[in-house]
């Protein structure tokens, strides 16, 4: 007996990577995963891992992981084929889409029967500007959401060991003795957090702070990403005092505030360094990408532990919190340099945040403490029992809802 058209048939192909499927079964979603589809329409799950595999020659751009028939029915407009990228939210790469293309063309797949699925926003409205219609774009976070299930109160326990912010009886601004201290972590290496580092160093705000870079060395698994003695033109001109002498300051040895993790770094919240602190200063992902509006699991932590933020990341990183739910301490921190698209006018409206901020917090460290609390409060309250449900409301179930429509009608919508 064949299944009803409405059933939303997930089918996974290749052997790691389906981080779709798995979020919405955590999810409790109404998806069967199966590897025979049957007659049904289906949407073909294909593991993208990282970005630049789709324009790799070696199995045609992982679409080698097709089989014949899941070729047939993409053809035949019975199957879609979601690329999943939930795990990653890169900017446009024109090589990578254009072989991509190439790919789907020497196999006869219409651009329309496939979906992008990343964390980047920005994604669709780039391609379409530069190649018109074709692929379709849908937006969901997966390690966001990771994360919202492991700090939500109900949830967590149920998916992962222990529920993060309750091992240590956690409160923000639990400490009162002692000198006022930030929190700013750093790990994969980046042009930002490279110039942030030394910012604070020329500053002399290393003193004040709670600070991790894990620098060049081999002890830091995620240092190949840049030649910080190559820097690109744009930022050296923008910021070439700032890395005067580089060879002289930058650690050749990880300096770590917090337990060494590896690369595994998604589930761990070090609570006690956010305890001893005041401010955090947000080191995300992405500062001079192109392209890309996102968040990642590291502004979640941050938000949740209820700590006022500075946030280095993304254009509108800030706005996207409060969309989630999390208070952004308006009136306590002037974050005017969230909206501006150039990182390299962005970057120094950051640094007087954080100078701004900090010297808030130094002089009269009892009223930032009062001035933040409220909202500190309910930054930690929306972390444990309102985030995992406004990430329901505005990621997962528009997502459900668009592969319904396929199952139903055949059509892929926007």
């Amino acid at each position: 007996m064949s299944r009803p058209s409405s059933e939303i048939l997930l089918v996974p192909r290749g052997e790691a990577g389906h981080f779709l499927p798995a979020a919405l079964g955590w999810m409790g979603k109404p998806v069967t995963v199966t590897a025979e589809p049957g007659e049904a329409r289906h949407a073909l799950c294909l593991p993208v891992l990282d970005f630049v595999r789709l324009g790799f020659p070696e199995a045609n751009g992982r679409l080698d992981l097709l089989t014949p028939g899941d070729v047939e029915n993409l053809r035949s407009g019975r199957a879609a084929l979601l690329l999943d990228l939930s795990n990653e939210g890169p900017g446009l790469h024109a090589p990578t889409f254009e072989a991509l293309h190439r790919n789907l063309a020497g196999l006869g797949i219409p651009r329309d029967r496939v979906v992008l699925v990343s964390q980047n926003r920005m994604l669709r409205l780039d391609y379409e500007r530069l190649f018109g219609e074709g692929l379709r774009f849908w937006t969901f976070e997966f390690f966001p959401l990771q994360v919202a299930l492991w700090l939500d109160a109900e949830a967590g326990p149920r998916l992962f060991p222990q529920a993060p912010l309750d091992r240590i009886g956690y409160a923000p601004f639990a400490r009162t003795a002692g000198p006022a201290r930030f929190l700013c972590q750093n790990a994969a290496l980046r042009w930002h957090r490279v110039l942030l580092f030394r910012w604070f160093q020329l500053k002399g705000l290393d003193r004040d702070g709670l600070i991790s870079f894990h620098g060049i060395g081999a002890d830091n698994p995620k240092a190949g990403g840049i030649d910080v003695f190559h820097r690109p033109p744009e930022i050296e001109a923008a910021f070439g005092p700032i890395f005067a002498d580089i060879e002289t300051w930058i650690p050749r040895h990880a300096q770590r505030i917090d337990p060494d993790q590896g690369t595994d770094m998604v589930l761990t919240l070090d609570t006690q360094a956010y305890a001893d602190c005041d401010l955090t200063v947000i080191s995300e992902t992405d500062f001079f990408e192109p392209g890309v509006e996102r968040i990642t699991e590291k502004s979640l932590k941050a938000a949740a532990t209820g700590l006022p933020f500075v946030m280095v990341g993304a254009p509108r990183a800030v706005a996207r919190l409060s969309e989630l739910g999390f208070h952004t301490f308006e009136g306590l921190i002037d974050h005017a340099y969230d909206p501006i698209a150039d990182p390299i006018a962005r970057l120094p409206q950051v640094f007087r945040a954080v100078e701004r901020s900090w010297a808030d917090c130094k002089a009269d460290r009892p009223a930032w403490h009062r001035r933040a609390r409220e909202q500190a409060e309910a930054n930690l309250a929306h972390a444990h029992s309102g985030l995992l449900r406004q990430l329901d409301r505005v990621m997962v179930a528009p997502l459900v809802a668009r592969l319904a429509r396929f199952a139903e009608t055949g059509a892929i919508v926007p």
